[in-house]
């Protein structure tokens, strides 16, 4: 495949063409399409001294390059850096090199649109933060199978995404060589849906170690050999496995899957000490307790889910964060009727979950008395088809019934006891921000 490589300019300002809108024109209002005036390129200063800022610009140049070379994919690929802007820091990618696929007209104008926008990275504007000024700020990665389901806030283009059919999305901060100081944010923007993104994030990490650069690191999971490291950790997910079976096969859950604290997932990856770095490359983990499937103890019924599946595998969850980081932040149960009402922050996954039509979900945080204080976050899919409160209620009282009866081992973490009800704490997405939430009695039959 062949690329057209290019940079809108060298020189420490960008450089002006007939495309650029007419500064004359009325600024958009906030509520009609969040970007910034139609005319953002004047004024901008490189945020370093101009030498660094052109050295910077060869090295992202050659990177692409290389990325170039080593992906088959419909791409847009640019990098945004920090500018001031006045007396504010923005990100912007006009001006900064950027590799792009000739044959996909549809990006070709999305990455003129692109030029339209900056992005508040001082902190004084939340709102407009949009993909990579998160990403710039937080110096985490974030991807989407499809940008679309972002709202207009998360993702200010939303409207040109739409109309030039952009889908699959990667973000990747990108440092110098220490690591300890982030200098942009690295786009990778496609036409259709992508679930995984470990290839790209190893394919991005190569051309820019290549050139001296970094950005997070990636296990490969596909060559990953789970390993129990002890007899006690062994008959807990065993018996873990044996209720996600029972409670798929009988009650038809599309998916029932066990998390685990990062720290049991290096145990269960590689049997003996603990790394310091998590295993996924989204690197929510740093300096922060957070959860990650298992390999061990998971049970799928319909076949889509394998895709969710191979997403879930790819995204660290931190407490709070989903139902499953609810029940692990309570240490007790929590259900949610409609997950995909959560905005991205509040549940990562929040835009798989939209693409394979999962609505209400169950997790429940266990210990086993082989293991000690281990903590197990069961979470299971309810069949989508199931929509009324009483039959959830119901639904949920006989997967309660099934730990409680069946697997005496198990006990709920924070040492309620299952007896004729059980004690889950309810969550929704508010109207406003964050999540809504109220404590319930389910009765578990007999």
């Amino acid at each position: 495949m062949e690329f057209d490589l290019g940079l809108d300019a060298f020189s420490d300002r960008p450089q002006f063409s007939s495309c650029i809108p007419d500064p004359g024109r009325e600024i958009p209002r906030e509520n009609e399409d969040r970007r910034m005036p139609t005319s953002p390129f004047l004024g901008l200063e490189p945020v370093e001294n101009p030498n660094a800022y052109c050295l910077i610009k060869e090295k992202i140049t050659q990177a692409l390059r290389q990325l170039k070379e080593l992906t088959d994919q419909h791409v847009l690929a640019q990098f945004w850096a920090p500018v001031k802007n006045g007396g504010r820091y923005v990100l912007t990618t006009s001006g900064q090199p950027f590799v792009l696929d000739p044959h996909t007209n549809g990006l070709h104008q999305y990455r003129m649109a692109s030029l339209m926008y900056m992005f508040s990275v001082d902190g004084e504007s939340d709102g407009m933060l949009g993909l990579p000024g998160r990403v710039f700020q937080q110096k985490l990665p974030e991807w989407t199978p499809n940008v679309q389901y972002y709202s207009i806030k998360e993702y200010p283009r939303l409207g040109h995404a739409q109309h030039y059919n952009v889908q699959g999305t990667l973000a990747l901060p990108v440092f110098e060589p220490s690591g300890r100081s982030c200098i942009g944010v690295l786009e990778l923007i496609m036409t259709s849906p992508k679930i995984s993104y470990a290839s790209e994030v190893d394919k991005v990490c190569k051309a820019l170690e290549a050139v001296s650069l970094k950005s997070s690191e990636i296990l490969d999971h596909t060559s990953m050999q789970i390993q129990i490291c002890n007899d006690g950790r062994q008959t807990a997910l065993t018996e873990i496995l044996e209720i996600l079976t029972v409670v798929c096969e009988t009650h038809k859950l599309p998916l029932a899957q066990t998390w685990v604290p990062c720290m049991h997932r290096n145990v269960l990856a590689y049997g003996g000490g603990l790394k310091k770095s998590c295993t996924s490359f989204d690197g929510s983990c740093m300096e922060q307790v957070c959860i990650s499937t298992t390999d061990a103890a998971f049970y799928i019924v319909d076949a889509p889910m394998w895709h969710f599946r191979e997403a879930c595998v790819e995204h660290h969850l931190q407490k709070g964060q989903g139902v499953a980081g609810r029940a692990f932040l309570s240490r007790n149960a929590c259900f949610c009727r409609d997950i995909t009402q959560f905005c991205k922050t509040d549940y990562p996954l929040v835009h798989y979950a939209r693409m394979f039509k999962l609505t209400s979900c169950f997790a429940i945080c266990l210990q086993s008395t082989h293991t000690g204080n281990d903590d197990y976050i069961l979470e299971f899919f309810l069949p989508p088809s199931i929509t009324d409160s009483y039959e959830q209620q119901t639904l949920l009282g006989s997967i309660l019934a099934i730990i409680k009866n069946h697997f005496q081992s198990l006990k709920v973490a924070s040492g309620i006891i299952l007896q004729e009800k059980g004690l889950v704490e309810m969550v929704q997405a508010s109207t406003n921000k964050g999540l809504d939430s109220r404590l319930e009695c389910i009765r578990i039959p007999r």
